[in-house]
């Protein structure tokens, strides 16, 4: 990402200050770093591969939501797979607001007009969220829209305006495939900025140049920056090329928490992302007795009207 915007708001220059890092400061990769990468990814996953076959012949899909599961409550992680997802207005709000930025890269909108343009797209491309969107009341409707303009406008008031020479991206998915498919690493990056570059020359080399941001528009959860660095993870494996860096875009308080991506911040993420497939596969093939860990996550929880810590919790969260 290259360039300097003029004429600013300060959190607008706060934002852009934290992920722009200069082209001659950005880290510079050996072209068998992926690869490399990927063998440290097998190698450890190698003793639970016969495992994730038989659980899905497809392909065990690992997502960050699976992740930050099995390391909290993995009960109600078990649990939470078996309820089906119902789309409500807090539910839709943060899609419609991604579909509105992802709009608005491509055609300025004032704020109504882009939250009822994404609105429409929605109904017309997606069958789960359009049929609740299509169906939905006009009291709904309007709840929705109304909470939709006012984030997106905080958003273009703190998110500096995207500059074509940005390469902005929006709704970005993403796989990686592991051990020939027997796990499959996927993510949906909300928003990139930038690409990678070849350096050329004889000793070649890839350049860091991507960033990835999540637009967060609820409240900050403790597995946030894990899930980024999985998304790093995801990235270089399919990429070939790390990204520069990962943010959380927390859009009701105009910030973002940033982290620059090394190979240090891989290793990280590549040793939680084992683990956690090692604690999935266990679980989803009964070989593990799932761990009960109370919280506030108990008050919406399937199973805590069975769950003995998670009731002790509910009685007194605050002892």
């Amino acid at each position: 990402m290259a360039g300097t915007a003029t004429g600013l708001l300060p959190a607008q220059q706060a934002t852009l200050d934290a992920i722009r890092t200069p082209s001659q400061q950005r880290p510079v990769y050996h072209n068998d770093f992926a690869i490399e990468l990927r063998q440290q990814s097998e190698d450890a996953l190698a003793q639970v591969v016969d495992t994730a076959r038989e659980l899905d012949s497809r392909g065990l899909r690992i997502a960050k939501r699976d992740l930050a599961g099995v390391f909290g409550c993995e009960a109600r992680h078990l649990a939470d797979a078996e309820v089906p997802f119902e789309w409500s207005v807090p539910t839709a709000r943060g899609t419609v607001l991604h579909k509105a930025v992802e709009l608005s890269i491509h055609r300025p909108f004032e704020p109504t007009d882009g939250v009822n343009a994404a609105v429409e797209r929605l109904i017309a491309d997606d069958e789960n969220l359009g049929s609740f969107l299509a169906d939905s009341s006009a009291g709904e409707r309007a709840d929705l829209v109304a909470g939709c303009v006012a984030l997106l406008t905080r958003f273009s008031e703190t998110f500096p305006p995207m500059q074509r020479s940005w390469r902005p991206a929006a709704e970005v998915k993403a796989r990686a495939r592991l051990c020939g498919g027997a796990f499959v690493l996927s993510g949906k990056y909300d928003l990139t900025l930038g690409t990678p570059a070849p350096m050329g020359g004889p000793d070649g080399g890839q350049r860091a140049g991507k960033v990835i941001i999540d637009l967060k528009t609820g409240s900050r959860s403790p597995t946030d920056p894990e899930d980024l660095r999985f998304y790093a993870l995801v990235e270089t494996l399919s990429v070939g090329v790390p990204p520069l860096g990962v943010g959380s875009f927390y859009v009701a308080e105009g910030r973002i928490e940033h982290e620059a991506v090394t190979a240090e911040v891989l290793d990280s993420a590549l040793r939680r992302t084992v683990d956690g497939i090692g604690r999935l596969v266990a679980l989803r093939s009964g070989n593990r007795e799932p761990r009960r860990v109370p919280g506030p996550p108990c008050s919406w929880c399937p199973i805590s009207a069975d769950c003995g810590p998670g009731q002790v919790w509910l009685s007194d969260p605050d002892d």
